[in-house]
């Protein structure tokens, strides 16, 4: 015979908001884990090498810093603009939305500039637009180009080789991490059942958790490098 409570319908209705933490949480995590990993933008089959891009892209910005040409600002806008154009509306949004940032905390900067001395707002206005394009180049830049291209060819120009296995190692573990706490919230979602009252102890708790498996695995990767004989010598992943 089955029992009573096995037959009894439930009439639990979850709080207004439950969960809403943990779940906008994961779903960013899972973004930006997303963009490291599958980071290959527009890199199409016969794409410039990645090292040529990175000597364009900085001669392209020294170039930007020194001139004063307002025609040369004219140009360059327009075949930053034009470039944009041929690309996914989707993908056109962060690229601009991460130019525009540093552009406008620029203005911001040199607000008093521009009240105090009014002649050369002229020129304080060419300083935002310098840095709206310089940081759009570099986000085309990085979304046209893999991480390993972009290290490797960061050694072919003989940048020391701690530097490329830092960087390496740092955005590798972000997405490791990433996992983990991704997993650890999704677990906290499927435990609490609707009892999402705490939300400063559920963060405590992650990046608690967070750190005591940051700090494992760096003793470990150290271990595994004493090891194996690591002398500095970096080739990229």
């Amino acid at each position: 015979m089955i029992p009573e409570w096995m037959t009894t319908e439930d009439s639990y209705v979850p709080p207004r908001g439950g969960g809403t933490f943990a779940l906008r949480t994961i779903k960013t995590i899972s973004d930006v884990i997303g963009r490291l990993r599958f980071q290959s933008g527009h890199e199409k089959r016969y794409a410039l090498p990645a090292l040529l891009k990175l000597i364009l892209l900085v001669l392209f910005i020294f170039i930007l810093s020194v001139n004063r040409n307002y025609l040369v600002l004219l140009f360059s806008t327009a075949v930053f603009l034009l470039y944009l154009c041929t690309w996914p509306p989707k993908d056109i949004l962060p690229v601009l939305g991460g130019a525009f940032a540093p552009g406008l905390l620029t203005a911001i900067l040199l607000i008093p500039a521009m009240i105090m001395n009014p002649g050369g707002r002229f020129n304080q206005m060419m300083i935002v637009w310098k840095v709206f394009l310089s940081v759009g180049m570099v986000g085309i830049f990085n979304h046209t180009t893999q991480w390993n291209h972009i290290t490797a060819a960061l050694r072919k120009i003989h940048i020391p080789g701690i530097f490329i296995f830092t960087i390496d190692i740092t955005l590798k573990y972000i997405v490791i991490l990433g996992r983990f706490i991704r997993d650890v919230l999704t677990a906290y979602i499927l435990r609490a059942v609707g009892n999402h009252k705490g939300k400063s102890g559920t963060v405590g708790g992650v990046m608690g958790v967070t750190f005591l498996r940051g700090t494992e695995m760096s003793r470990e990767m150290y271990e595994a490098m004493r090891c194996r004989g690591f002398t500095d010598d970096y080739r990229g992943i």
